[in-house]
């Protein structure tokens, strides 16, 4: 088993991550594969989300308030991943057990007010401050500008999405700060809402990038991308022009692997 310098996406090093995550994996393959994971940060990364996902799908079994349509989705999971070992499979199975996890977790819990929906709805306003750019091109975070503890990112020298502004709102009781970034034409809001996460909206497409589950949907017509940092919900929305792919890509960035956005 021969681990690439660069990006480590073999096949068999896949199916070997996944084996090792739910404890199949024995003898000298799972102690290579251990060598491996110890000298390889991103490895290591991905055997986290591995776990991540099997503890998630394991759990979702447990909670009785769960609708019988959400069990029956976790059962197909684990079914589909016994039967498939590869790559992609292993992908599909981390960002849809994030998702029922998210699901389930909304609905066991207190109905929240506010909505991924309504936080969207953000994205319709101005900017009402300026933010600053970073002293120098290698900054990865805007500076002056956070929400919760957590900076927002600097995307233009990387993305070409420059911060036109800023603002910030409160809606049943909860802060939510906005960073405007345009590209050309095209306007895009990053919002993070202070609080718990919001229950996560209909999803279209749910996917996982550096370990992130995103969860895909449409509000009024326009793309919009939700995720957890921090506990806190999430809410990247784009003009009606902006791809769905091109704000997942954002959405999924890690600087260096370092400061996830």
């Amino acid at each position: 088993m021969r681990l690439p310098r660069r990006h480590p996406k073999s096949s068999q090093i896949e199916r070997d991550l996944a084996r090792l995550a739910d404890g199949t994996l024995q003898g000298r393959r799972r102690g290579r594969l251990e060598q491996l994971v110890a000298r390889s940060p991103e490895l290591r990364a991905r055997l986290c989300a591995q776990r991540r996902a099997i503890a998630a799908t394991r759990s979702l079994a447990e909670l009785e308030r769960a609708p019988l349509a959400l069990h029956t989705q976790y059962r197909a999971l684990i079914s589909g991943r016994r039967r498939r070992r590869a790559p992609a499979a292993g992908l599909g199975l981390a960002a849809a057990a994030g998702a029922l996890a998210w699901t389930i977790a909304a609905l066991g819990g207190g109905q929240a007010a506010l909505t991924v929906a309504q936080a969207a709805t953000i994205a319709f306003r101005p900017a009402t401050t300026a933010v600053a750019e970073p002293a120098s091109d290698d900054h990865v975070a805007l500076p002056g500008v956070q929400a919760a503890g957590m900076p927002f990112p600097y995307w233009e020298d990387r993305f070409g999405w420059h911060a036109a502004g800023a603002r910030t709102d409160r809606l049943d009781g909860r802060e939510l700060t906005t960073v405007f970034y345009r590209r050309g034409a095209e306007r895009i809001a990053y919002t993070i809402v202070s609080g718990d996460s919001l229950p996560p909206a209909q999803a279209t497409r749910t996917t996982v990038r550096a370990g992130t589950v995103l969860a895909e949907s449409w509000s009024r017509g326009r793309p919009v991308v939700t995720w957890l940092r921090q506990g806190h919900t999430c809410v990247l929305s784009g003009d009606r022009g902006v791809p769905l792919g091109a704000l997942a890509k954002l959405a999924g960035w890690r600087s260096h692997g370092e400061l996830p956005f």
